[in-house]
Formats: C-alpha cells, sequence, structure tokens
C-alpha cells in the first residue's frame, strides 16, 4: 500500500466498526487498525507514513491522536522515524527492533530503498510458519495428487452431458415451491426419512440388502462414511485390514484414526482370507470392494465371500462393504452384496451416488445393524451436520418415481458402448504387446474403468506424467498400492465419447510402447518429469 491509500483504507476499516466504537474510541481504533496493517503486510515493510498532520486532517482526528499511536508502534518495533525523512514501515521481529533498525533509527534514512536494505531478508526469518502435522503431511506428499487431473481417462469423471438435468430442475422447483421452513433446519439424525426408505427400497430389490430404512444413514461420502465407522466401532491400536491395492482415502481415513493399517495382495478372486500368523492380530475392520475390486476389476467369488463370512464370525471382525459403482455390469446378473448373504450384523454395506447421477451431489450412505442405527443417526448428525434438506427430497422422489432407475439403465447402455470402444482401440494401437503378453487388461465387463496391467520393472508413473501433457490421464496403478507395488494404467472411459477412444489411445499407444521397451535409464522413465508437468500439475484428487 502507498503512503496516499492509508488513510482510505483506515477510513473504509472505520466504517465497519460499531458505531460507539468510532465515537468513544477512536484513538484505541486507529491504533488497532494500523497495527493490523502491518502485520498483515497492507503496510509494506520500507514504506513511509503519512504525518501525524496528514493523517490526522483526513481522519478527522486529533494531531496529538496520531502522534500517540506512531510513539505506541514505534516502541513496538513497528514504525521507525528518520531524522527529518519521516516514519517508515518495519519488519515484525521476535526481538522489537535489531540493531540494523536500531542504528538506522539513530542515522538518517534518505529513502525507503535504503531503509529495504537495511531490514533483515523476510518477516518469514521472524516468524516460524505452521507446521503439517504427520497426518497432514502424509496427506500432502500421496502421489495421487501428482497424477489426477480432469482430462480424458481420469478417475471419477463422468459424462454429465447424460443426466437427465430437466428432469432434476422440475423437482428441485417443486420442493423449493412448496418448502417451508422446515427445510431450514439441519434435518433429522440419520438425514430424510424419505430419501432412507427410497434408497432402502432399491438396495433391497437391486443389491439383496437385507435392511429398513432406519439403518440406512446418509452421509456427503464415502470418506465420510469410513470415518463414523472408525469413530464409533475402533479404538487405536485396532487391526484394519485393506486390499492392495485399494482407494486411497479408505487407507487413510483408517490410518489416521490410528488404527494398524495391514493389507494383502488381491487375487483374481478378490480379497484373501488371512491366514494364521499374518496379521498381527485379528482384524477389527476388513474395507473391500467384493461386486468391483478397485482397481483392479476383479468380483470376489462365492466361495470367497463365504469364507469371508465365516472369518469375521470367527474372528469378531467388521467387514466394510463398498459397493460404489454396482449397477454398472454390461453382461450376466451381478452377485449379490454379500450384506444380503448374512443376518449376523458383521457386514457394514457402504454406497454411493456420485457415480451413477454426478460428483457434486455429495450424497452417500451406510447400512448399519439395527442395534446400531439410533447411535449411527445421532452421531452422524453430531459430528458432520450433514444434508441439505431440499436436495434429499428432490433425490427421494427421482429414485420412487422411476428417474434413477431410467438413468442408471440409459447411462449403463452407453457406458458399456464405450467400453467396447475403449477395447477395440487397445487391441488396434497395442495389440502386438497385448497378444505376446507383455500388457494385460484387468477388469471384466462392469464398473467405469479398466486396468492395463505392465511388467513390474517398467515405471507407470512416468508413463502417466508423459501422457498428462498430451491431455490423457491415466493414473498409475502404482499410487493406490498400501503394500507389494504392482505397475499399471488405470483408464476411466465414462467421460470419453466413443468417438473419441481411438484417438486418444493412438496418442499415449507410443509412449506405452516405448516403456515397454526402453531401459531404466530412458527418458521417459527419468526422476525428472516432462517440461509440461510443472505447470500442469493440478492440487485434486480422485478415487
Amino acid at each position: 500500500m502507498q503512503t496516499a491509500a492509508l488513510h482510505e483504507w483506515l477510513q473504509q476499516e472505520l466504517q465497519r466498526a460499531q458505531p460507539s466504537q468510532r465515537a468513544s474510541q477512536p484513538g484505541a481504533l486507529i491504533l488497532h487498525l494500523v497495527r493490523r496493517a502491518v502485520l498483515e503486510g497492507v503496510l509494506v515493510p520500507g514504506v513511509r507514513v503519512p504525518s501525524s498532520r496528514e493523517l490526522a486532517r483526513e481522519l478527522g482526528v486529533a494531531r496529538n491522536t496520531i502522534v500517540a499511536i506512531y510513539d505506541q508502534l514505534k516502541s513496538e518495533g513497528m514504525l521507525v522515524a528518520g531524522h527529518g525523512s519521516g516514519t517508515f514501515v518495519c519488519r515484525v521481529q521476535d526481538a522489537l527492533l535489531t540493531p540494523h533498525l536500531g542504528a538506522l533509527a539513530n542515522g538518517a534514512p534518505r529513502s525507503s530503498n535504503e531503509l529495504e536494505a537495511a531490514l533483515p531478508n523476510s518477516v518469514a526469518e521472524a516468524v516460524r510458519p505452521l507446521n503439517l502435522s504427520r497426518r497432514g503431511l502424509s496427506y500432502q506428499r500421496h502421489p495421487v495428487h501428482q497424477f489426477w487431473r480432469p482430462q480424458a481417462f481420469c478417475s471419477g469423471q463422468l459424462d454429465l452431458q447424460l443426466f437427465p438435468l430437466s428432469t432434476w430442475n422440475r423437482l428441485q422447483r417443486k420442493h423449493l415451491s412448496q418448502g417451508d421452513a422446515a427445510c431450514l433446519e439441519q434435518g433429522e439424525p440419520g438425514g430424510a426419512m424419505e430419501l432412507r426408505r427410497a434408497i432402502a427400497d432399491h438396495i433391497r430389490t437391486m443389491r439383496g440388502v437385507r435392511c429398513q430404512p432406519e439403518q440406512v444413514i446418509l452421509t456427503d461420502g464415502t470418506v465420510e462414511s469410513l470415518e463414523l465407522v472408525a469413530r464409533l466401532l475402533t479404538d487405536p491400536g485396532d487391526v484394519a485390514l485393506m486390499e492392495n491395492p485399494c482407494y486411497w482415502g479408505a487407507s487413510h481415513v483408517l490410518g489416521d484414526h490410528g488404527l494398524k493399517t495391514c493389507a494383502l495382495d488381491v487375487d483374481a478372486e478378490g480379497l484373501p482370507v488371512p491366514q494364521a500368523g499374518q496379521l498381527p492380530g485379528p482384524p477389527r475392520l476388513v474395507y473391500m470392494t467384493p461386486s468391483h475390486q478397485f482397481p483392479m476389476g476383479h468380483v470376489m467369488t462365492l466361495a470367497r465371500r463365504l469364507a469371508w463370512l465365516r472369518y469375521a464370525e470367527a474372528h469378531d471382525a467388521i467387514l466394510l462393504e463398498d459397493d460404489y459403482d454396482s449397477e454398472f455390469r454390461y453382461t450376466g446378473k451381478p452377485f449379490p452384496s454379500l450384506q444380503g448373504m448374512q443376518d449376523t450384523g458383521r457386514v457394514i454395506y457402504l454406497g454411493t451416488f456420485s457415480k451413477t447421477l454426478y460428483p457434486g451431489i455429495r450424497m452417500a450412505y451406510l447400512v448399519v445393524p439395527q442395534h446400531l442405527q439410533q447411535v449411527f443417526a445421532t452421531a452422524s448428525s453430531d459430528f458432520y451436520r450433514d444434508g441439505d434438506v431440499v436436495q434429499q427430497r428432490v433425490l427421494a422422489d427421482f429414485i420412487r418415481e422411476g428417474h434413477y432407475a431410467a438413468h442408471v439403465r440409459s447411462t449403463r447402455r452407453e457406458y458399456g458402448l464405450r467400453r467396447e470402444a475403449l477395447l477395440a482401440a487397445l487391441r488396434e494401437h497395442l495389440g502386438a504387446e497385448l497378444a505376446d503378453g507383455r500388457i494385460a487388461i484387468s477388469g471384466g465387463a462392469m464398473g467405469m474403468h479398466l486396468t492395463l496391467l505392465l511388467p513390474a520393472e517398467v515405471d507407470d508413473r512416468g508413463i502417466s506424467r508423459a501422457t498428462a501433457c498430451l491431455g490423457v490421464t491415466l493414473m498409475p496403478l502404482s499410487v493406490y498400492c498400501v503394500g507389494a507395488r504392482r505397475s499399471g494404467l488405470i483408464l476411466s472411459y465414462a467421460a470419453v465419447p466413443c468417438d473419441q477412444m481411438g484417438p486418444k489411445i493412438a496418442l499415449v499407444a507410443p509412449l506405452i510402447r516405448q516403456a515397454l521397451t526402453a531401459p531404466p535409464s530412458a527418458a521417459l522413465t527419468a526422476a525428472a518429469p516432462p517440461a509440461c508437468w510443472a505447470t500442469a500439475t493440478g492440487s485434486s484428487a480422485g478415487g
């Protein structure tokens, strides 16, 4: 801020203050504002402040008031006076005045540049910045943030042009016009009962889930569902078993709650049941995606499901069944949910609408045992205050009137076509590599992604960095590994139209082929990212 602008800033801030404060304590208020301007960098170090006479005239206060304010700020080390050259802003230090400033105060600074040269290098030298915790650093450094970019084949992206927005808007207008004061409340614990009832009816019919509406607890996403389970059903030090590889958010949430997270490599049948001695103790929680393992795409076999139910009963374990995209199965009939295969309350079922409707809806749910439904509903309300009541009522009507089922059917047809187009493009542009087994496709006729498996020695992150510069996001499989490293590329096809599959794969196929044949020291797999990387890297993360 320039000297001439200080009085304007002060006048604006004074107008925001209470009239009584402006009238009874103008000096204290101006002192507070000038001090704030220095501390927050509104007045930068080295800037000359207005003379006491000038500032008093502009603010309409006595000159002695401003003189007293300047004297106080000088004593605090925020201002320094030069003989005959005015008063200047200092850098804020732990010590009130450094020897440099003390010497300068006794001298005669001829310009703000001279004063700036005499001051310490930065405020950061004197003020220790806040540091992230170990958990914060673990989140910040997770490699998924380096690679997630909302472009072709990026995980978590949907084609929003397929969403029946006119129908959704009609229902929104209906509920907004009929809204009453109750719509402004935080809603009942557990979520709007009409939506919980609609979800219960849907998942009983479509997924074989055994539940009553009261057992359905609404949340704003799978991460919150997991946090609620960890908060209410685990203690620090309990063992949590994960799939390797797995959804990165799940491993972080459970680890952040102080659980000992362990992982077993998934195979073609899904997450294996642990053998004696494989874990540090019986797991309290087991997180799994049995209907469509993320990101490998396997479906857990019936024999493996039954084995897990027996294991959970024998070891007092809780199975967390994340059924994130089971609506999208393109051939045959899906297995019923794991939760529907038992009546012992050992399985908690997790569902979400962010994969079937649109990501911004922030609507998910979990199905808990009957004897826990009240505490989960109350805790969800107390800790998270979830829920837009109007949005929940809109979604309830959307499901009850059949629009949800119709939307899933239409998107399933379209995503099935896109999956076939992607497979055809891979066979066309990487056919030789698929034929000789150097690469393989993992994932059956379901979901919204395929995983391209690479030899273990291939740097999937190097490929991902290179393809990102071409407008294609191929998430590296290795960033989802929580145990033994696997190399591969995840291709999410939901947001890529059929006619773009071939051109996009044609762009990236040479980079994949180069990585398969190049030695580890080749440019593609070198540690340094391509030139475009520094300016293109995003900060969002997908699951």
